[in-house]
């Protein structure tokens, strides 16, 4: 794969506690929870909750966040590590140790840790707290030495690496380039976008200036095309990448409905509602709204997922391309008027239903 990477060797609880800020892109500070959901010994993800001060205490609300989290996992977690941190982090934890553990539908096993000025402590039920342990030499720290990753410092910090690209650096197409890709079909279109993003996905080095510039066109174009290549990005994490880097390079014309895309393909990957936060700020369609709403409310997204139909897709563009040659033969046709430019709306095709909630129910919540 494109982004291989040394991997993370977790063998003791101070490793795994250690490696949060790696999983989650940022350190947790002392108002926060770090929920970890695993399906036996297999890690499925976190979440970060922020126990902001008007939120209160005790376990009515632990209850509604855990039934929260527990949503947004589904049946993909059956046990779940809850670290709080700073000096309530121990409380905190265990408040949603017991929220998790009396969760009758799921039967969730459940741990409580916390971490509080780099010393980790780990709740045994008949035992309590153990000793504190340093956190300071972990496999996290070891995979950073290696690397060179480091997770941001703040929630803040993490969103600021989504914000576009400065002018100066913007991918713009060629104009030659630009006017051929104009003259071809929708399919034509995608397909050059589809073959880019691919090749993006495999290259080391990432996607090129003219690779970010044709996807930027197409996504442009229509909103046909738009959908294919969001269903091109289902269960590629890789694509889902290269479409926000897509989204952070290109011209400011076409950012609008990259976020859209962008922000779609994070959320249907799984990706960091931080993420999907900050890209969706600058869309101005209806796709990524959702998005941002689905995960902030928790959604599983696999509902949106098993919706797709690549064949209904695919036949939308061949409509498209019908409507391409019609328009391009009556142009070029000496017998008849021009055609009337203004092009009508083609609605966003409803690839997924998402039900109606409060969107700021959850935004203190990261997936």
């Amino acid at each position: 794969m494109a982004d291989d990477k040394p991997t993370m060797r977790i063998t003791t609880p101070t490793d795994l506690a250690g490696a949060v800020p790696h999983l989650v892109g940022y350190q947790p500070d002392n108002n926060q929870i770090a929920i970890l959901g695993f399906h036996g010994p297999n890690y499925i993800g976190a979440a970060v909750h922020t126990w902001a001060a008007t939120l209160g205490e005790g376990p009515a609300h632990t209850a509604e966040v855990t039934d929260h989290i527990t949503r947004a996992f589904g049946d993909r977690a059956n046990s779940y590590l809850a670290i709080g941190y700073g000096p309530e982090g121990p409380e905190r934890a265990l408040l949603f140790h017991d929220a998790f553990t009396q969760q009758t539908e799921t039967q969730a096993q459940a741990w409580a840790w916390a971490v509080d000025n780099d010393l980790l402590q780990v709740f045994s039920p008949g035992r309590g707290w153990s000793p504190e342990a340093n956190l300071e030499d972990t496999a996290g720290t070891e995979y950073s030495m290696v690397t060179g990753a480091q997770p941001a410092a703040t929630r803040e910090d993490l969103a600021q690496q989504y914000q576009p690209v400065p002018e100066d650096q913007q991918a713009h197409l060629n104009p030659d380039t630009a006017q051929r890709f104009a003259t071809m079909a929708p399919t034509a279109q995608y397909e050059w976008a589809s073959r880019a993003l691919t090749e993006g996905a495999e290259s080391k080095t990432g996607l090129t200036d003219e690779q970010i510039a044709i996807i930027a066109h197409a996504t442009a174009t229509s909103v046909h095309i738009r959908d294919n290549l969001l269903a091109d990005v289902v269960g590629d994490n890789i694509k889902a990448d290269r479409l926000v880097d897509t989204f952070r390079r290109c011209d400011d014309a076409r950012r609008p409905d990259m976020a859209d895309l962008a922000g779609a393909g994070q959320y249907i990957t799984r990706g960091s509602t931080v993420a999907i936060e900050a890209i969706t700020r600058h869309t101005t369609g209806s796709l990524g709204r959702r998005a941002n709403q689905a995960a902030s409310l928790g959604l599983d997204p696999q509902p949106l997922i098993d919706s797709i139909n690549r064949d209904e897709l695919r036949q939308r563009l061949t409509m498209d391309d019908r409507h391409h040659y019609r328009s391009h033969v009556t142009s070029h046709s000496p017998l008849l008027p021009n055609p009337d430019p203004r092009t009508s709306t083609r609605p966003a095709p409803g690839a997924g239903h998402q039900p109606k909630q409060n969107p700021g129910a959850w935004r203190d919540m990261d997936l």
